[in-house]
């Protein structure tokens, strides 16, 4: 049958009205499937929704465990990437994170929550005596227990100094100060703990509700003090991702750990007051993460500015300074250690002093024949008696003896010696060395309480220096009979060069397992232990000796000064201590290190160690003579604007007489113009640093402020150093005010922050000195800083500040009775300077267009005019003066005036007045 269509009417009619009412019958679920805008509105709310959490669920992973039941903040994982701050060790397999702890599985990165769950808690407002509960009862290194009890303590010093101290409460009882009138506000919030400080409207610190954390051997801090940028830790900016460990070593912090912020154009600082080991991470959120292998707490001092300068002055007031500044300090200091015999060593000193004098090379000082280190033997005589003569001689030279000295003793078993002798030599020698050795190996037996200590043993712990066995004493409790029985120098001496003071210990060490004991233990603080002594060695009174290791090198000089009096000491090691001078050491020869040496001398001296010490190329075996010349040379003329310097030769000779030709002449120039700067320098380092960064100088001059390639040298000038190799040209950024080139008088051109290209030379860094300066300088260098300082006439050079003025003349025309104005312009310039001689006696420069007056500023005119007691020269035989007219001028850029002119006139004038332009 073929079908057909139906043309039934009804039928048709009947269908159409089944298919509308099935219409009007529809799900709202099928209406929103059906209608395209819904569904893309319903997908993008399923993505808003669902996928946070999918993401949350399965990417941060978080124990099942719920949150403490405290009622307290529960934190979220959602941070940022650049936020996350590492959860105990941070990368760790997701079964070591902490239950109260994010886990990033793309990552394997434990890391806390934000707010942190490791915080401490109080059920009251803070104060000096409400006690601190742990939210949390393990930590997350080792799931150790968190201490139950600590307090917080802020101590009000002075109107710019805060300190602020977590501390275990069971160990220490801390009560801080308060004051009326301060430049500063802080907030304790509760009851999750939370610290914050404030300067005027600038937030200067903030715990940011980061983690507190508190276990035995582990405390830990997080903070900012800034979200622009820090300067300090020997960086010059810190940048961020940076990891610096205070415990000191070789390689180590020399300056303290002051850190300076800047945060809406002031200045505020921040030092890290802790013994114990401690590791400071910077984040890249500026977040500062403080972890510290200690049991009693973590202290921080906070200076609120607003300049770098004021600072300063606040950790000055807190460390101290050495204020006892002698002019020849400020020379070359020369040592050398290369020579195998104490009569060789002889021999290379008597012709390293006489070919310096033939070659006209200044210098202060001498280490001697070797140097010292303290033996628990009598050993040979005839070492002594040649030490004793290399010091004669060098003060008949007229050079001082400035040795070096080690703290720890060389350990020599007596039964070897006896030995040796049996082989060597007849019954009678023996004898005698026998008894020689026995005394002297009794002697140390005698004073072993004093001893380091293996760990848990009564023995002394022996160290290993260049293959040789050395025990270490304890100087906290050393006193004069010991040390006399160590010192056997029978001539005064001038100064001592402490080496290797933190101390220094080559043994090999098992620092893999060290984190077995400890419970944060990483590869930052196994580069500072590689080379100390053993960290779980102990003190005689049985404490472990890694918790005092950072004042070892603070007690060793203390233990010095006992029997050598106050003599200027240069130390490799100080903590908190501003009147030991630094002695850098173990510095590679290359150019990377020529610029830190002059960014950590920088920065060392506005941290509060004004008399810094480095080695010039360096004193470490990274030395090749044939290809680093240039950079030797580049460093000879960087040493001239440095604080203080030392030439040490250990295992390659460094100084001048090494070198020969272009090179030599290069050096030993470099140190001429250094000694002929000493009158400046000198006056300079009365009042603040000598080498400073710019952003110290010029802090409200925002081109200058992140600047690495320019320093200020006191305040008036400035260099720009051309440290790379054939370098012809440098860019200096102009700061604020006039400025001429130093030696030819050439004035630069452009605005303030702009930066010029001036052509330089190797055989010199640009030099520039600032408009409204005097400079003194002795420029006919004798052999030592005392000689040319007393025999040698000053040169000035005035640079001038000049500025236009226009000045009404009022003048009456007769022929139509009118007064017409008529305006003449002059030129107003200025300089002024000082030279400091002593307390009682400073010459005052001030100068103008077209002379110079001079005065005295105190009465004591015997150190100029007193033949028998003068420390300085009295004559000024040349004035140099930059910014005349052209039309004056006797050379390119400047004026040159030969003259005669003697200060001690002022001992029956006032003022003696000079015209240079006539």
């Amino acid at each position: 049958m073929i079908p057909h269509a139906n043309d039934s009417k009804e039928d048709i009619e009947d269908n159409l009205s089944y298919e509308y009412e099935r219409t009007t019958q529809i799900k709202w679920y099928d209406q929103l499937l059906l209608n395209r805008p819904l569904k893309v509105i319903l997908a993008l709310l399923l993505l808003a929704v669902v996928c946070p959490i999918l993401i949350y669920r399965y990417t941060f992973f978080t124990s099942i465990d719920l949150p403490p039941s405290d009622g307290f903040s529960v934190g979220s994982c959602l941070a940022p990437r650049n936020q996350r701050l590492l959860c105990g060790h941070g990368e760790v397999p997701a079964s070591e994170c902490h239950p109260q702890c994010c886990y990033d599985l793309a990552n394997n990165l434990c890391f806390h929550r934000f707010p942190s769950r490791f915080s401490y808690i109080m059920d009251q407002n803070w104060d000096e005596r409400v006690l601190l509960q742990p939210r949390v009862a393990a930590v997350p290194y080792g799931f150790q227990n968190s201490v139950t009890n600590i307090r917080l303590s802020i101590d009000e010093i002075s109107s710019t100094h805060l300190s602020i101290s977590f501390y275990n409460a069971a160990k220490l009882s801390l009560t801080g100060r308060r004051i009326k009138d301060k430049k500063y506000q802080y907030e304790v919030a509760s009851p999750e703990l939370s610290v914050s400080v404030n300067s005027g409207e600038t937030t200067i610190f903030n715990t940011l509700r980061g983690p507190l954390i508190a276990s035995e051997n582990i405390w830990e801090l997080t903070f900012r003090i800034t979200e622009e940028i820090m300067y300090g830790l020997g960086d010059l900016p810190l940048k961020e991702h940076t990891v610096k460990v205070i415990y000191n070593h070789d390689g180590g912090l020399s300056s303290i750990p002051l850190i300076f912020a800047r945060l809406n154009g002031t200045y505020h600082g921040l030092l890290i007051d802790i013994l114990e080991p401690t590791e400071v991470r910077i984040n890249a959120d500026k977040q500062i993460v403080v972890r510290s292998i200690t049991r009693q707490g973590l202290k921080f001092h906070l200076f609120t500015g607003p300049k770098p300068a004021d600072i300063m002055k606040d950790v000055i007031n807190l460390i101290g300074s050495f204020n006892k500044l002698e002019y020849w300090m400020l020379g070359t200091h020369i040592c050398s250690e290369i020579s195998e015999t104490l009569d060789l060593a002889r021999t290379n000193l008597t012709t390293f002093l006489d070919t310096a004098s033939s070659q006209s090379m200044p210098f202060e000082s001498h280490c001697g024949v070797t140097p010292i280190l303290f033996d628990n033997f009598c050993g040979p005589k005839h070492d002594l008696s040649i030490i004793n003569e290399a010091a004669q001689f060098l003060k008949s030279s007229r050079k001082r003896f400035v040795p070096h000295v080690h703290p720890y003793i060389r350990y020599m078993d007596h039964s070897e010696e006896i030995l040796e002798a049996n082989e060597t030599t007849t019954q009678t020698t023996l004898l005698s060395t026998l008894t020689d050795h026995s005394v002297c190996h009794d002697t140390l037996e005698h004073y072993r309480h004093i001893l380091i200590r293996k760990p848990n043993s009564d023995d002394y712990y022996k160290g290993l220096i260049n293959g040789t066995e050395v025990v270490y004493p304890d100087y906290r409790n050393v006193n004069e009979e010991f040390i006399g029985v160590l010192w056997k120098i029978d001539k005064s001496i001038d100064g001592l060069f402490l080496e290797n003071n933190w101390p220094l210990d080559e043994s090999e060490k098992m620092l893999n397992i060290t984190s077995n004991y400890l419970p944060y233990f990483n590869e930052h603080f196994k580069t500072a232990f590689r080379n100390t002594p053993l960290w779980n060695t102990t003190l005689p009174d049985g404490e472990k000796y890694l918790y005092s290791h950072n004042n070892y090198g603070n007690h060793f000089v203390s233990a010095m000064e006992a029997i050598n009096g106050k003599v200027p000491t240069w130390s490799s090691n100080q903590r908190m201590n501003g009147a030991i001078l630094i002695n850098r050491q173990n510095i590679h020869t290359s150019w990377n290190n020529l610029q830190r040496e002059l960014t950590a001398a920088a920065l060392g001296g506005i941290s509060g160690h004004w008399l810094w010490s480095s080695p010039i190329c360096g004193d470490t075996e990274n030395f090749d003579s044939e290809t680093q010349n240039n950079l030797c040379a580049k460093w000879y003329m960087a040493g001239t604007y440095l604080p203080m310097i030392k030439i040490h030769s250990k295992n390659y000779r460094r100084d001048p007489l090494f070198f020969t030709g272009t090179d030599r002449n290069r050096m030993i120039n470099a140190l001429k113009i250094r000694a002929s700067f000493l009158p400046y320098f000198f006056t300079v380092l009365q009042e603040g640093p000598l080498l400073r960064p710019m952003f110290y100088q010029f802090p409200d001059t925002e081109p200058l402020q992140d600047l690495t390639t320019q320093f200020s040298v006191g305040d008036h000038l400035l260099i720009v150093p051309n440290l790379h190799p054939s370098q012809s040209h440098v860019h200096v950024r102009l700061p604020p005010g006039i400025w001429y080139e130093f030696w030819s008088g050439l004035k630069l051109e452009g605005e303030e922050g702009e930066a010029v290209t001036m052509t330089t030379t190797e055989a010199d860094f640009l030099t520039l000195v600032k408009g409204g300066s005097i400079i003194s300088m002795q420029k006919d260098v004798r052999l030592t800083a005392d000689e040319t300082r007393q025999q040698s006439s000053y040169s000035l050079t005035i640079a001038l500040a000049c500025e236009t003025s226009t000045i009404a003349d009022n003048t009456t025309i007769n022929s139509n009775t009118s007064s017409i104005n008529s305006n003449t312009s002059s030129i107003e310039c200025e300089a002024s300077g000082k030279l400091f001689i002593t307390n009682d006696m400073i010459i005052d420069f001030k100068a103008d267009n077209g002379s110079i007056i001079i005065t005295a500023i105190g009465d004591d005119f015997r150190v100029l005019c007193d033949e028998s007691k003068a420390v300085s020269a009295k004559l000024v035989n040349e004035l140099n003066i930059f910014g005349l007219q052209d039309s004056v001028n006797n050379y390119d850029n400047h004026r040159n005036v030969k003259t005669d002119l003697d200060l001690c006139q002022l001992e029956i004038e006032k003022e003696i007045l000079f015209y240079y332009l006539v």
